[in-house]
């Protein structure tokens, strides 16, 4: 018997929560910033059947500036332990130093993705990256 299936790769960005009074180290304030997690997975028939890459991210509500967090303090988020976000928690994306595929590419402020350095609109939500 011969099955056609449909599977497939993908990469997702999935919004954990809100989180209060964080102190954002490019605009400098106590706000809030959403928690999202970016992962890749396996689907077969649009059911995801295993996760891989796992990343947690912190975007500023005010200056959309986007951080990188370590994975443990982004799991102990996710499972609900009350585990507070510091100032020095906070790694900025664009410097490279936390993650080497961030050092020729841009993240987009929208949507999240990593996306190559040369491109000026972000091919996956379509916003504006650079100039």
């Amino acid at each position: 018997m011969f099955l056609i299936g449909i599977f497939g790769i993908e990469n997702k960005n999935k919004e954990i929560m809100t989180l209060k009074n964080l102190a954002c180290k490019k605009c400098n304030k106590s706000t809030s910033a959403k928690l999202i997690k970016n992962f890749d997975f396996f689907h077969i028939f649009f059911i995801p059947v295993f996760k891989w890459n796992e990343k947690y991210y912190v975007v500023c509500d005010q200056c959309k500036a986007i951080y990188n967090i370590s994975k443990d303090k982004g799991k102990a988020i996710e499972s609900g332990e009350n585990v507070e976000i510091t100032y020095w928690d906070l790694q900025d994306v664009d410097t490279g130093i936390y993650n080497n595929e961030f050092y020729n590419s841009n993240v987009c402020s929208s949507c999240g993705k990593t996306v190559e350095s040369n491109f000026k609109y972000c091919p996956y939500c379509g916003a504006k990256i650079r100039d």
